[in-house]
């Protein structure tokens, strides 16, 4: 026995070196490694829709923002329903009262963001229609969703806005239908941030599913290196703040740009939306309005710096990138002009270059500074006057 201590000694030695070798190199690592990307949830979690603006929620800053050129603070307000309006407490009753003519405004953020009431979207095209309609009672409901996708706009329409009796609904969406493949999510008409939760449900599952020892390898910055030196081929893609912005379920650039089937599909997929929101109207007896909203992505100049910038990407592929969303908005163009002549009584605008150039309207490469959001309403104002006359003259003044 004697003679087997020092080897039972110098087993133990190194095992103990060894395992202290293992933990100091983890906890290196782990300090080294990149930040995870951080996806944000700017809504509540909510049954069919995804995602919710958070109900009767009031939302000031002390600090200006980019969207109104650091002028302006944010004020938000919502009512019962998550629709934005203009003050805490403001009179939005689900019945109508009579003599009102209302427009419900569907859409993501392009549609629920600006500084105040406002200077959002449907609050500037109220402004617009008080102005050209003096003395009639008008009303223009925000029921935009940050982060949806037209599905979801559907959805909502169907669990809330319909209840609150509109006359006019007007879809104004697009980038995130159509921008989406590229990053993180290429099934057609699934929630933004969707593959998230798929994948954090997973992780929970198999936290209880599976032995500590293998949480903790799978949790290892040591392993997912040895791991990534054993099989390269089966490291998984997961998006950090280091890294370009795309995850499992993007699909490339050259996909969208040369696989003609696929675009036409996806884009169909899209509108097939704005189809369906046409047929509701015929139940509930409202107009419609569909309208492709701008963006400043297809200007190469201006897009390529802020891709390679914002989305990691090299001097290629934020080239290859903005031909794939040239490609996908063209094909949209192709199909909403379908749609114009199969429902010739619907109003289509596709206002795709309506805000050039874009340094002057984009505070970022989506949403449109506090004052653009006016000229769009002027613009849209121009092209749903026939229908706004025809229904304030059919709408019986109190």
């Amino acid at each position: 026995m004697s003679r087997l201590r020092p080897v039972l000694q110098l087993i133990f030695i190194v095992a103990a070196s060894l395992v202290v070798a293992l933990v100091g190199a983890e906890i290196y690592l782990s300090s080294r490694a990149p930040q995870g990307m951080a996806l944000p949830f700017y809504n509540k979690i909510y049954p069919y829709v995804m995602f919710r603006p958070w109900e009767s929620y009031t939302y000031e800053t002390n600090e200006t923002h980019a969207m109104s050129h650091n002028k302006s603070r944010i004020f938000v307000y919502t009512n019962e329903d998550g629709f934005r309006i203009p003050k805490a407490g403001y009179p939005l009753p689900k019945k109508k009262p009579a003599g009102q003519f209302r427009i419900a405004f569907l859409g993501p953020s392009v549609v629920q963001l600006g500084s105040t009431f406002d200077t959002a979207l449907p609050g500037s095209l109220k402004l617009v229609l008080q102005k050209r309609y003096p003395g009639r009672d008008i009303e223009v409901i925000n029921a935009g969703i940050q982060s949806s996708v037209s599905r979801q706009s559907l959805v909502q329409l169907l669990l809330h806005v319909v209840d609150y009796q509109p006359d006019m609904v007007i879809i104004y969406d697009g980038v995130n239908d159509l921008g989406l493949p590229l990053t993180y999510e290429s099934r057609d008409n699934f929630p933004y941030n969707f593959q998230t939760m798929e994948e954090a449900w997973n992780f929970y599952r198999e936290q209880r599913r599976e032995p500590v020892w293998r949480i903790a390898l799978e949790r290892s910055e040591v392993f997912r290196i040895l791991r990534g030196w054993w099989n390269p081929t089966e490291r998984k893609v997961i998006p950090t703040a280091d890294d370009p912005f795309a995850g499992t379920n993007a699909v490339t650039a050259e996909k969208v740009i040369e696989d003609k089937l696929y675009t036409q599909g996806h884009v169909a997929a899209y509108l097939s939306n704005w189809r369906k929101l046409i047929e509701l109207g015929a139940a509930y007896h409202y107009k419609t309005v569909g309208i492709l909203a701008p963006t400043p992505g297809l200007n190469r100049e201006w897009a390529k710096p802020r891709m390679m910038k914002e989305f990691r990407l090299d001097e290629h592929k934020a080239a290859q990138w903005t031909q794939a969303f040239q490609t996908l908005y063209d094909e949209a163009a192709r199909q909403i002009e379908t749609l114009r002549k199969e429902y010739p009584d619907v109003t289509f605008m596709n206002m795709t270059y309506a805000l050039q150039p874009p340094d002057q309207h984009f505070w970022d490469m989506i949403h449109v500074y506090d004052e653009s959001n006016m000229i769009l309403a002027e613009k849209i104002y121009k092209d749903i006057q026939p229908a706004v006359d025809s229904s304030l003259r059919s709408i019986q003044v109190k």
